[in-house]
């Protein structure tokens, strides 16, 4: 693919650098394959859409997909619920697989996938769950409520997340809640502008 067509920032090398550095081999297999299920679920549906793919960006706030072309709003949700449907797909598999052969790594993998579909599917910016709520409510409330809407959702449910994930660091549960609820609290656009905008993470 050449270079216009897939363009990685700083951000997204560090992030990878720092996964490499902190996991082991069958670690970044379980996290890269549930990931590459949820991309492969957004870019069949946007080829079954007949959209034109332009290119892909890996960003700090993921893997962006670029995309133009018109398939109207039922299209458009139908393209952002397809990579959460997938890694859904994906997790089931992975467990069947792992119950069949008693395959650890498969089991992490299938409990990634799982918790990374779900989170995709929370109604906050940048997820896709949020893309879909936020063209759903631009259609029903028109397109400035239905912004504000969005975006004054999205930041009270992620800094629900992040108060949960500090009560859970606190109780010595780990930092993975907090991690993600302050990567969504920094991953929040100024402006919403979901109809205007073609991209899908």
């Amino acid at each position: 693919m050449s270079k216009r067509r897939f363009h990685i920032s700083a951000g997204a090398v560090l992030a990878a650098a720092l996964l490499f550095f902190f996991t082991d081999t069958a670690a970044l297999w379980a996290v890269a394959l549930p990931v590459a299920a949820h991309e492969l679920g957004h870019v069949i549906a946007l080829r079954l859409l007949g959209l034109r793919i332009r290119g892909f960006r890996a960003e700090l706030k993921g893997l962006c997909i670029d995309y133009c072309g018109f398939c109207g709003t039922a299209g458009h949700l139908f393209a952002a619920a397809a990579g959460p449907a997938a890694g859904l797909l994906y997790a089931f598999a992975a467990s069947y697989w792992a119950k069949l052969f008693q395959n650890d790594t498969a089991a992490l993998s299938a409990g990634i996938s799982l918790l990374l579909s779900l989170f995709n599917l929370l109604p906050v910016l940048p997820l896709d769950g949020g893309r879909i709520f936020s063209r759903i409510a631009c259609m029903s409330l028109g397109y400035g409520r239905g912004e504000r809407l969005s975006r004054n959702l999205g930041l009270a449910l992620s800094t629900a997340l992040l108060a949960g994930g500090l009560l859970l660091m606190w109780q010595g549960m780990g930092a993975g809640l907090a991690l993600a609820a302050i990567w969504l609290l920094l991953a929040q656009p100024e402006e919403v502008g979901i109809v205007k905008r073609k991209e899908i993470l």
